[in-house]
């Protein structure tokens, strides 16, 4: 039986886009929404696996990539950690440097000029 996700009004789309995030709480739990550099929304539970950190108060900037003294960027933009500098992939949730790190990811939408998100 699959349960059914049903759609929570966050916050205005003006808000989201002058503060540049939404904190809400959804079923006890936090949930963030961010903007990426394109203006696309993505929805996040606020919460690192690494050591709980409030992950949506980081960063959405472009990915670090190779090893400490050598890095660079990749291109694509994740979400940064605010405590350690995780890095997570915005549509999954999935941190390539290690994968047993993963954050819950949600679906959003704006209708009317509320964010929506799916939870």
């Amino acid at each position: 039986m699959t349960a059914t996700r049903d759609w929570h009004d966050v916050g205005s789309e003006g808000e989201l886009r002058a503060e540049g995030r939404l904190l809400a709480c959804i079923g006890g739990r936090e949930v963030g929404v961010l903007l990426d550099e394109r203006g696309v929304a993505h929805g996040f539970r606020n919460r690192c696996p690494h050591h709980g950190a409030p992950l949506c108060e980081g960063v959405v900037r472009p990915r670090l990539a190779g090893t400490p003294g050598s890095y660079r960027l990749d291109g694509s933009a994740v979400l940064h950690c605010p405590w350690h500098g995780w890095q997570f992939e915005l549509e999954s949730g999935r941190c390539r440097e290690d994968a047993r790190m993963r954050v819950a990811v949600y679906e959003v939408r704006i209708d009317a000029g509320r964010v929506l998100v799916q939870a």
